[in-house]
């Protein structure tokens, strides 16, 4: 595992505010993730640009104000806000004699600290191998231990390129490893959809997911006020149910500006959002960037393709604020306190009311050859007969609610040729 990690390092902060910066760029957030990492914040230095320098990204008056800086002040890394290519942090780093890293290898750093599970910690240091091998100088020698380093050099093979083909080694060494997880998942992923109903927790870092999730389930799990509390996904029986089984899993929180890194890296664990039956957005209305966050969180789910499961927002800490007057206005949302246990009744009936959606009766119709959409109407409703008509196709009679059916209509050609309420 290469894990850079800040055991409490004194840390200079950069905050860049640039003509790509968003209108509220939010410092504080920032400030949150260098605590995550167990940094000792020694100062920051706020910079405007009009436009960024290719080389350095901040100007040379800048450079020498750090400089100054770090000779006056006891620090040991510099961060900056904004993402550096590697030639900018190369540059930086020669330019200060001080280490330097950006945002991305910030949040890079405090997954691998909060990865607890070994397919969370492969996951991680794939996130990192791949941020990672844009900026390879040296340094990586290490994995020829790891590897045996038998035939891996050539006479008079430079060491960067050693080091280049060590890397590469091992990343392929850990995708392979991540496929058959991520085969395992898709099998218990499937067990799961097949004996019982799935609702998905997602939301804001530090919005209270993890604090919600034990609420619902009566669970233990490890719940704290720091971002990236939980990698892992978690899955337990909703406690209140008395109707059916119904599974509640909770993942990781997500942030602004999502590294792709990671959201690649993660998509395997990410793919229980695709095929949950319910969304549970869980939102902290005493956050005063709560529709900034909203959004973030939903842009996150499009990038995923989970945009199209039906959504509960839950609006959480509402023992925080004063009246309820304060609370943001979010459509058709739910509130609670998964801290003091408030709420959650009513969030129960709407749970089971979305998972218990009116069923339709539609005769639908496919090509012989869809025979994957055939399995998946199957899985997602009440057969009640299946014919091949004279023009040969398949014409199958189901029970299926609206909203199942238009998730069947999203990447599949299908018509209903009849719909009408179910009789029960």
């Amino acid at each position: 595992m290469i894990n850079h990690k800040l055991p409490e390092i004194r840390t200079h902060l950069v905050v860049v505010t640039g003509p790509d910066s968003p209108i509220s760029n939010n410092n504080e957030e920032f400030i949150s993730l260098v605590l995550s990492a167990g940094s000792v914040i020694s100062g920051i230095t706020y910079i405007n640009v009009r436009s960024f320098n290719r080389n350095t990204l901040i100007g040379k008056g800048k450079i020498d104000e750090l400089k100054t800086k770090i000779s006056e002040e006891e620090f040991d890394l510099i961060v900056f806000s904004h993402d550096l290519i590697a030639s900018q942090e190369r540059n930086l780093e020669k330019l200060l004699k001080c280490p330097v890293i950006d945002r991305t290898r910030l949040i890079l750093d405090i997954f691998a600290k909060r990865a607890q599970s070994s397919a969370g910690k492969l996951q991680v240091e794939l996130a990192q191998l791949n941020h990672l091998s844009t900026r390879l100088v040296r340094g990586w020698t290490h994995l020829e231990r790891q590897k045996g380093g038998i035939g891996l050099r050539g006479p008079g093979e430079k060491q960067l390129e050693t080091d280049r083909r060590l890397l590469g080694v091992r990343i392929k060494s850990i995708k392979a490893r991540l496929k058959k997880i991520e085969v395992q998942r898709a099998v218990n992923r499937k067990s799961r959809i097949q004996s019982a109903k799935t609702v998905a927790l997602v939301g804001y870092t530090n919005a209270g997911k993890s604090t919600l999730f034990n609420a619902l389930t009566s669970s233990e799990t490890y719940a704290a006020d720091k971002m990236f509390a939980t990698l892992d996904p978690l899955y337990r029986p909703l406690k209140f149910s008395n109707k059916k089984e119904i599974i509640v899993s909770d993942t990781v929180g997500f942030i602004r500006d999502l590294p792709d890194t990671l959201v690649q890296a993660f998509l395997s664990t990410l793919e229980e959002l695709r095929s949950a039956d319910l969304i549970l957005h869980v939102l902290d209305v005493s956050d005063r960037n709560i529709y900034e966050n909203k959004h973030s969180v939903e842009e996150v789910l499009k990038r995923i393709d989970a945009d199209t499961v039906p959504v509960i927002n839950v609006c959480n800490k509402i023992d925080l604020i004063r009246s309820k007057s304060e609370i943001f206005s979010i459509n058709d949302a739910v509130q609670v306190s998964a801290q003091k246990g408030l709420g959650l009744d009513a969030l129960n009936e709407k749970v089971i009311s979305k998972l218990e959606p009116l069923k339709i009766l539609r005769r639908i119709k496919l090509d012989l050859r869809q025979s994957r959409v055939r399995s998946e109407i199957y899985q997602l409703s009440n057969v009640i007969e299946e014919i091949v008509n004279d023009d040969n196709q398949i014409e199958i009679l189901c029970e299926m609610d609206d909203v199942s059916f238009e998730r069947l209509k999203k990447n599949e050609k299908i018509e209903a040729i009849q719909s009408k309420i179910a009789n029960h």
